[in-house]
């Protein structure tokens, strides 16, 4: 990994675990591109259930050394994440689109964060 790559990821992290960061890349720009007016709901509720996908699979990588010592932003990062992913908090039918909206675009950063987390993996596992 040189750092020139787009969305360059550790290999030993990108082996049979399934997470393709370029598509995790795309749906994070769409939900965050700025746009002259809203998405239909059905675009927002369709991108926020991709993140969701995108945001669990990228939390349920253990390298990221979240209990060691000087790693509390990780900590932080998943107290955050896991606290929007509580469904008390999901938008729901009776949630506004504006509400809705924010909250696709609250996910796609928290992805972000944690997809950013992952390409900077080091390219060996820690024994």
């Amino acid at each position: 990994m040189t750092g020139t790559e787009p969305h360059a990821v550790p290999q030993h992290a990108a082996a049979g675990t399934g997470i393709d960061i370029d598509v995790i890349a795309r749906a994070v720009d769409h939900a965050l591109a700025k746009r002259p007016t809203r998405p239909r709901r059905d675009v927002i509720d369709t991108g926020t259930k991709e993140l969701i996908g995108h945001l669990r699979t990228l939390m349920a990588v253990e390298d990221y050394g979240y209990d060691q010592e000087g790693r509390g932003g990780v900590r932080a990062l998943f107290r955050v994440a896991y606290r929007n992913l509580d469904v008390a908090v999901r938008p729901d039918g009776a949630t506004s689109d504006a509400v809705a909206f924010t909250y696709w675009r609250m996910i796609a950063s928290l992805t972000a964060a944690f997809r950013d987390l992952y390409a900077a993996l080091p390219e060996e596992p820690a024994p």
